[in-house]
């Protein structure tokens, strides 16, 4: 078994061989010849290996046949981690008998079961390899193109995978930063499995939530800010795919609740971890949240006058009142598809995918540690909870000494005492319930 760590990005074929010319492949300590990669998945028809997060292929590499198993593991930032078990077979399916039983489901075990595994859908593309040292690690670049395709589909694929031989993470974010300086890849969270999956069986794109984030006793106040931002960012690029091809606004929605539980964390960890050392990511994260905001202030005004329309016989609004409105509906309209070209447009630009990688790179290097002194490196160290505490602390008595005088606030000043209230209710709840 071995833990496999790769970034995924996707390139234009068009790019591939401004790719190929880059200072950083020419450098390469070894580059293999161009070589075809037929690649079979399986599963049951009711994809019951994918609902446990296992990936299931058959790899031919000319008369050679590898089978391989991979767990669903984590992609975030476009870094994916699984764990994955291969074996050289002599056939075209896959022999069972030759993985370890922890490899595969319990539902395995039955020969009924196994039976009812079939081939779903194929990958079949060339693939070319650098082998790269940078900052001493070894990381393996691979170009592949090609096409994902079932029976009765297919769709190009055509990406560039770092993978880790040895080494630190860290360095795939800067490589890929790198190339992506001169070449406009973006980040490709979704596996090959993944896109051969929603291919054999294709669903419309769903808007996610924020979901459960987890925050262990055991954790340093660093990790659990670690983990609080990839929670975010997770929760921010699973929606990317609702935005870029869905018609269901609360897409927008939740990556900007996402922008904002970040914006609160970053915020609320400013006594260990200075504003100076993430000014940058915050300058992006303010450019994508405008962007986003836009779209979301046209879709709230847009709803409002729906709902307008839709009681205009409670309201009994007059014949001009109603065309007055239908008129300024057709406006409202045409502002929300010019803020949806510019969301779209925004998370297709390189600005974003090298927002996500910045912030993978902060986050593997733990980049803030460089310019903190002693006492401030030992404060990171100790519990999430004591620091939870104390934030809440802190926050328990600003409210209190701004509601004394509630009765006589202004609206402005009711606003800024809601946003104290409500300042830490995206994270540290999480914390404090370890």
């Amino acid at each position: 078994m071995a833990t496999e760590t790769e970034l995924k990005l996707h390139i234009d074929p068009a790019d591939a061989d401004k790719l190929m010319l880059h200072p950083l492949l020419q450098s390469a300590t070894c580059k293999q010849a161009p070589q075809h990669l037929y690649n079979v998945y399986f599963d049951t028809p009711e994809q019951d290996l994918l609902q446990q997060g296992i990936g299931l292929r058959v790899r031919c590499i000319g008369d050679k046949r590898v089978q391989t198993i991979k767990t669903a593991g984590s992609g975030l930032g476009g870094l994916h981690q699984r764990q994955e078990w291969e074996t050289e077979i002599t056939g075209d399916k896959p022999d069972y008998t030759l993985f370890p039983k922890k490899a595969l489901p319990k539902w395995c075990d039955d020969e009924q079961n196994i039976s009812k595994i079939k081939p779903l859908f194929k990958t079949d593309f060339m693939r070319t390899n650098w082998d790269i040292l940078f900052e001493g690690s070894q990381i393996e670049v691979s170009l592949d193109q090609g096409e994902v395709k079932t029976e009765k589909a297919s769709i190009p694929l055509s990406e560039v995978e770092l993978e880790l031989k040895s080494g630190e993470a860290e360095t795939l974010f800067q490589v890929a930063l790198i190339l992506q300086k001169d070449i406009p890849l973006r980040i490709e969270n979704e596996s090959k499995a993944a896109k051969g999956y929603t291919l054999h069986q294709p669903k419309a794109p769903q808007f996610h939530k924020a979901g459960a984030m987890i925050v262990t006793p055991d954790m340093t106040a660093e990790q659990a800010f670690v983990h609080i931002v990839w929670h975010c960012l997770e929760h921010l690029q699973s929606n990317e795919d609702i935005v870029l091809h869905g018609e269901d606004i609360e897409g927008v929605h939740q990556m900007r609740v996402a922008l904002r539980r970040l914006r609160s964390c970053l915020t609320l960890y400013q006594p260990l971890i200075p504003k100076q050392s993430h000014a940058k990511l915050r300058k992006t994260l303010k450019w994508i949240t405008q962007i986003l905001g836009v779209a979301r202030e046209w879709d709230v005004f847009a709803l409002s006058l729906q709902n307008m329309q839709s009681q205009e016989h409670k309201l009994s609004l007059s014949p001009i009142i109603r065309m007055e409105l239908e008129a300024l509906q057709t406006t409202v309209s045409s502002h929300q598809i010019e803020a949806y070209i510019n969301v779209r447009d925004a998370l297709r630009s390189q600005n974003y995918s090298r927002l996500l990688l910045s912030f993978g790179k902060w986050l593997t290097k733990r980049s803030w540690r460089r310019k903190l002194e002693t006492t401030a490196l030992e404060n990171l160290e100790h519990p999430a909870l004591d620091f939870a505490n104390q934030i809440l602390n802190q926050h328990a008595h600003l409210v209190k000494e701004q509601g004394k005088t509630l009765a006589q606030f202004e609206l402005e000043q009711l606003h800024e005492l809601r946003i104290a209230v409500s300042y830490t209710h995206l994270t540290l709840p999480t914390i404090c319930s370890v």
